[in-house]
């Protein structure tokens, strides 16, 4: 290996350690990423720079303004409310009709909207049919995954993996190329999701309402003791105080956050924190008293609430909002929403000994106190999604409008009239004008981390051309598969992507594995189309997992599911999918 290999491999090493630690935003990782190459040489400044006018990146920020369309006209929910109408009252009846109506949706539009959407109503079905949404959400978010790869607009990985040819002077993918391949994918899936999948997975959230003592997802809270309080003496009367809540005792600070031992003779004094941890009901219930407060800022926030008739909701955070990345105690949500958050729900217990310094992420659940307007409030599915009540209809008079220019798109795309970033820019244009969309809600709208990710890492796929990296890992494969056969190098190529894509995350996955798949496809002397899809379904169906990809994060939280339930559900489903991928592939590129 060269040095410039031996450099590169490092920037690699870190970058992988940034996205899995999460120590800074996956945006700014890749920004760093495209800032080193260009500074070592690796890149030219134009060839670092390029991710930014890269066609796959700016068709997927079009089409996500798009989807920004449909959703504020209310087609989406218009639509989805009424098909919610025709399903049973047993979890395989609810599946049989929407499974297939998301896989379809999401071959066209953004699959993590898609169940954003869906979220909210299947939280409210499950409850009002007793049946648990942990058994709903999980099916609906891999059906939407697998739907997205029947067309190029149906994942980004699909948008970069066609970039990735580009560069490399290969003929595109077109509209609906791999659709068939797709499609046996996500008709295997139904059946397998519809059959078996969703008895794999334990009723982890019960069908309950909010007031109910038996809801078992935990929330974490943090309370300042004030004078009077019950929960003044010792640990061990702090316990006791908190036993007619079932909430749970976990750590006490100082007022300067120093821990102190949780031993029963303990004292509690006036200005300590106690973290708790507790049910829904149990924090409601905590907070209807006046002897705590989150912090101080927020007790005066509530005390403002308070002089009129409050109620408790759960909220998740929303892909793309403006929450995430800030801390709960900079959350200004009295003045956006007349709203106070009260505790936060996670996977894990809150790192930071002031949960109010909490950094919010993707898909964590706030419990928060409103006076009723967050409901009716058109900017707060924006930021949050509400899971006891419906989302709001918006723009109704707009929706067949939208609907209109979003098929023109669609259908000129298809066509091969022009390239579909022309074609989604067209419609962004048109839905503008005529005002299916406010430019300023929409930029608001669109994850800027998916844009400013995809630019950064475009560079490292030239990096790895540009170094003969691609090439020599491609020979130390090719070594390595020697005298296997074209189907064993698909299932070890798709296996190797899998794997990968859980620590990357589908786009970087896509980016890195690309350009190596075109080397060996190169040398091997077949078709790269053959790997390059191999990639493309490979970094879209690690199932196993929530972190591989967003529409499996956003229900890890409201589902209240485990680790273990993606490995359990997901992995026969990805053996199942890849084995169809990997088949139809060997039978349509095999060498003759």
């Amino acid at each position: 290996m060269t040095v410039e290999m031996w450099f590169l491999c490092s920037v690699i090493a870190v970058a992988v350690v940034l996205f899995v630690t999460e120590r800074v935003g996956i945006d700014v990782t890749a920004i760093f990423i495209a800032f080193v190459l260009m500074i070592s040489g690796l890149v030219t400044v134009p060839q670092g720079l390029s991710g930014f006018s890269n066609q796959a990146a700016l068709a997927i920020l079009a089409l996500l303004i798009l989807n920004t369309g449909l959703e504020k006209t209310g087609v989406l929910y218009l639509v989805t409310k009424r098909l919610v109408a025709f399903t049973g009252n047993h979890t395989w009846s609810i599946l049989l009709v929407l499974l297939p109506f998301v896989a379809v949706l999401s071959a066209f539009t953004n699959n993590t909207a898609v169940i954003a959407l869906f979220l909210p109503m299947l939280v409210l079905m499950g409850n009002s049919k007793g049946i648990s949404p942990s058994r709903l959400l999980m099916p609906m978010a891999f059906i939407s995954i697998l739907g997205g790869l029947c067309t190029i607009i149906g994942t980004s990985t699909s948008l970069l993996v066609n970039s990735i040819a580009r560069q490399y002077d290969l003929p595109p993918f077109s509209f609906f190329e791999f659709a068939d391949i797709g499609a046996a994918m996500a008709g295997a899936g139904f059946l397998y999701l519809l059959l078996i999948g969703h008895r794999l997975v334990p009723a982890r959230r019960k069908p309950v309402s909010m007031e109910s003592e038996d809801q078992e997802g935990k929330y974490h809270t943090q309370v300042i003791v004030l004078q009077g309080s019950p929960f003044l003496g010792s640990i061990f009367q702090a316990r006791a105080a908190l036993k007619p809540f079932s909430a749970e005792l976990l750590a006490v600070h100082t007022s300067s956050l120093e821990p102190k031992e949780m031993e029963d003779r303990t004292r509690v004094e006036a200005g300590d924190r106690l973290l708790l941890r507790g049910t829904a009901a149990a924090i409601a219930q905590l907070k209807s008293g006046n002897k705590y407060a989150m912090t101080a800022e927020l007790s005066m926030e509530r005390d403002l609430l308070h002089k009129q008739e409050t109620h408790v909701v759960e909220a998740v955070v929303a892909p793309g909002s403006e929450l995430i990345g800030r801390r709960l105690n900079d959350l200004d949500l009295l003045a956006m929403y007349e709203s106070v958050p009260l505790a936060l729900r996670r996977s894990e217990r809150p790192s930071e000994s002031n949960i109010a310094d909490t950094v919010l992420r993707l898909g964590d659940v706030l419990l928060i106190e409103t006076n009723g307007q967050l409901a009716l409030d058109p900017e707060v599915g924006e930021d949050l999604i509400l899971l006891d009540t419906m989302p709001m209809v918006r723009s109704l008079r707009k929706r067949w409008t939208a609907v209109l220019i979003f098929t023109g798109v669609i259908a000129v795309a298809a066509a091969g009239l022009v390239p579909i970033v022309i074609s989604a820019l067209g419609g962004v244009m048109l839905m503008a004008v005529t005002k299916c969309i406010q430019l300023n809600d929409a930029y608001k709208r669109v994850e800027w981390k998916v844009y400013f990710l995809i630019a950064g890492l475009i560079p490292l796929g030239i990096a790895i051309q540009n170094t003969g990296l691609d090439v020599m890992i491609a020979s130390g494969f090719i070594s390595a598969t020697s005298g296997l056969s074209f189907a064993w190098v698909i299932a070890l190529m798709f296996a190797f992507t899998v794997i990968i894509t859980n620590v990357l995350a589908n786009n970087a996955t896509a980016l890195l594995m690309a350009p190596i798949a075109v080397s060996v496809a190169q040398q091997m002397g077949i078709d790269p189309k053959a790997l390059l899809l191999t990639v493309m379904f490979g970094a879209s169906t690690s199932f196993f997992t929530p972190v591989g990809y967003h529409t499996l994060t956003l229900i890890y939280t409201p589902g209240r599911y485990k680790f273990k339930d993606y490995f359990v559900m997901g992995l026969p489903l990805t053996i199942i999918v890849g084995t169809i991928a990997g088949w139809m592939i060997w039978q349509r590129y095999a060498p003759v």
